[in-house]
């Protein structure tokens, strides 16, 4: 993540969900971070991460923009990955200082809006876009007026608590309308609207909840007599022993292919954490308590489908019940096995903050793999025994 060996996949179509994008010219805008040169142990306006654009650095003290240039008059599709290891970002473009009003048409690769049946998103308005770790974000760039003369993607600052990092204001990139060739986007998205398919999260919703499970995020220092030494983190179920992940360990959650749970993630440290999950999207149900310590919500995410969402720091006060959000955990697909939940700050995760969860196919999926295996049998057998009356 830190040394631009990631990159971004695009999956096409989206116009087919979303046709205010066809035939736009988009942005594909990847954000990565990297250690502060001589600064380590950042503190004050210091940020705790150099940004990169598109691997064009954005470094302290001087933090050089990107430059991105845009015809007078166009509106261009951006999708943005939030490719960092530690960074969150709070993505706001502004004319002339004035915050201007993005059009979301996808979030974590999903289109907004899409999974209640119709098979047609939605565009979800907002001033920012609260990125977590590893988040994705596809938006409608406002046309740039002639009378602008300063324009600009930021990252606005984030407040990740008193025991999180420094994640300043900062401007990711100038929008340039003034070079005498300005120079073509990515991309385009075609012109050409096909027609939409089964969306795998469909009418979750409407879906009744199988199971309720709490899950907390929590941290210790190793040495307690020792405000200095390292922390290590824990993601853990209610009611069960913190544990540092070990991909030995056994799954912390055993669940059905089939079902559909309600989880609530709880943050009870002083910084902020990042839920992620492998193999499914959830529903965003719930977001609780963002406003008691100063952190920013994002009620443009709420009944949309994540992968990674944002639970804010709790500020310590006990009249305050621990922040937390409300995600429905879809498991009527088709993936089985074990994969894993994890804080998507890398520093987090890697120092122990993930769990595995464990699905097992459902009696109807365990029934036709048995009828697969007996049929392979019988046709392994019959082709043995037409090899050995040939010979």
């Amino acid at each position: 993540m830190q040394g631009g060996g990631s990159g971004a996949i695009i999956v096409e179509g989206i116009q087919d969900f979303q046709h205010a994008v066809a035939s736009m010219h988009q942005r594909i805008l990847i954000v990565r971070d990297q250690n502060v040169a001589g600064n380590p142990t950042p503190g004050g306006n210091i940020p705790s991460w150099d940004l990169t654009l598109n691997n064009i650095p954005i470094a302290y003290p001087d933090e050089t923009p990107a430059v991105i240039e845009m015809k007078l008059g166009e509106k261009q599709f951006w999708r943005v990955s939030n490719s960092t290891a530690d960074t969150i970002l709070d993505l706001q473009v502004q004319y002339d200082g004035v915050p201007q009003t993005l059009e979301i048409v996808g979030l974590d690769g999903v289109p907004t809006g899409s999974q209640d049946g119709t098979r047609r998103g939605t565009i979800v308005k907002a001033k920012d876009i609260l990125l977590p770790t590893a988040g994705r974000a596809e938006f409608i760039v406002k046309a740039l007026p002639a009378t602008v003369t300063n324009a600009g993607l930021l990252t606005l600052a984030v407040n990740t608590g008193p025991g999180g990092d420094n994640d300043p204001q900062r401007t990711l990139a100038t929008i340039d309308s003034h070079s005498s060739s300005v120079a073509e986007s990515d991309s385009g998205v075609p012109a050409t609207i096909g027609p939409t398919w089964k969306q795998r999260f469909e009418k979750l919703a409407t879906s009744s909840a199988t199971a309720q499970r709490l899950l907390y995020f929590s941290e210790v220092l190793s040495d307690p007599s020792n405000p200095l030494s390292p922390t290590t983190f824990f993601i853990t179920v209610d009611g069960a022993t913190p544990e540092l992940f070990n991909p030995n360990n056994p799954p912390a959650i055993v669940t059905t292919q089939g079902a559909v749970e309600d989880w609530t993630i709880e943050n009870r440290t002083h910084e902020n954490h990042e839920f992620h999950i492998h193999q499914i999207h959830f529903l965003v149900l719930a977001q609780n308590n963002f406003e008691t310590n100063g952190t920013q919500s994002d009620r443009s995410i709420l009944g949309q489908f994540l992968d990674t969402i944002q639970v804010p720091y709790w500020d310590g006060n006990s009249k305050h019940h621990f922040p937390s959000v409300t995600l429905r955990m879809d498991f009527r697909g088709l993936d089985i096995g074990d994969f894993v939940y994890h804080c998507h700050i890398a520093g987090h995760e890697d120092n122990g903050m993930m769990a595995i969860v464990r699905v097992e196919p459902s009696s109807s999926a365990a029934l036709l793999e048995r009828l697969r295996i007996v049929l392979g049998s019988i046709h392994w057998f019959r082709t043995t025994e037409v090899a050995a009356a040939a010979t």
